[in-house]
């Protein structure tokens, strides 16, 4: 009888054992939970302070939660323009060759170069350049078409045949802004010149973090990172110019 109430006894203390650790992994499992949901809140609330009053630390109302800010210019490195994304079929890549004042309007230090390549990785399909200037106090834009693939089912006519994967845009008048439109396939595009880019937005970084809760003795944290790109916006009537229904070409 002794020696079955020990192997029972055993046999409880092992399940009462069992349980407490799978409840106190639950719990822990719940307040990581939550301290994430805190932390990816701090951040992003981290980036709208950032936002509106320029400081790069934010904390929570409840004192719970914090976050860090950092932020950088998007430029080019060397004289390699790459924003590193992916350009659906029809969108629009946008690389600005002027520079911007603190208020968002354009300035007056231009891209230098006489020339500028618009290369795609790896691209096949068809592109579409279009090149915004200033003379004066006009604008313009002039229009370019390059077919890279062999597939003639995938050219558009009246585009000039892509060699090399990269088209070479001349830079003339005050050099405004290129934008990239791929056709048929999308790609992932970039600008090398021998001038140097202006800066193209700044990149905003939040560290939001959550914790300080006391688990079994131990001190829980929960981290979460948000980065956020602010490119320079596209004025209206340079948008209405890339949109426009009239010929897509010009010289």
């Amino acid at each position: 009888m002794a020696i079955i109430v020990l192997l029972v006894s055993a046999m409880m203390m092992t399940l009462g054992l069992s349980l407490s650790k799978k409840a106190t992994t639950e719990t822990r499992i719940d307040i990581n939970e939550e301290l994430l949901k805190k932390a990816f809140n701090a951040a992003e609330s981290g980036i709208d302070y950032y936002l509106g009053t320029g400081n790069l630390t934010y904390n929570a109302p409840d004192n719970l939660s914090s976050a860090e800010i950092t932020a950088r210019d998007i430029t080019g490195e060397g004289n390699i323009l790459d924003f590193g994304e992916y350009v659906p079929i029809n969108g629009s890549e946008f690389y600005w060759l002027v520079n911007h004042l603190d208020n968002g309007d354009i300035g007056v230090t231009y891209y230098g170069a006489a020339t500028v390549n618009v290369c795609g990785t790896g691209f096949t399909g068809s592109m579409e350049i279009n090149y915004f200037y200033k003379t004066g106090a006009e604008y313009g834009v002039n229009r370019y078409g390059y077919n890279f693939s062999s597939d003639v089912t995938k050219q558009v006519n009246g585009f000039t045949a892509g060699t090399g994967g990269c088209a070479t845009i001349n830079i003339v008048n005050s050099p405004i802004l290129i934008t990239v439109t791929p056709i048929f396939n999308g790609g992932r595009f970039y600008l090398s010149g021998s001038g140097t880019f202006p800066i193209q937005g700044v990149e905003i970084s939040s560290r939001g973090r959550s914790g300080g809760v006391s688990v079994d003795v131990s001190e829980t944290q929960a981290n979460k990172k948000l980065i956020v790109l602010r490119r320079y916006k596209i004025p209206s009537f340079m948008l209405s110019g890339v949109v426009s229904e009239t010929s897509v070409l010009s010289d």
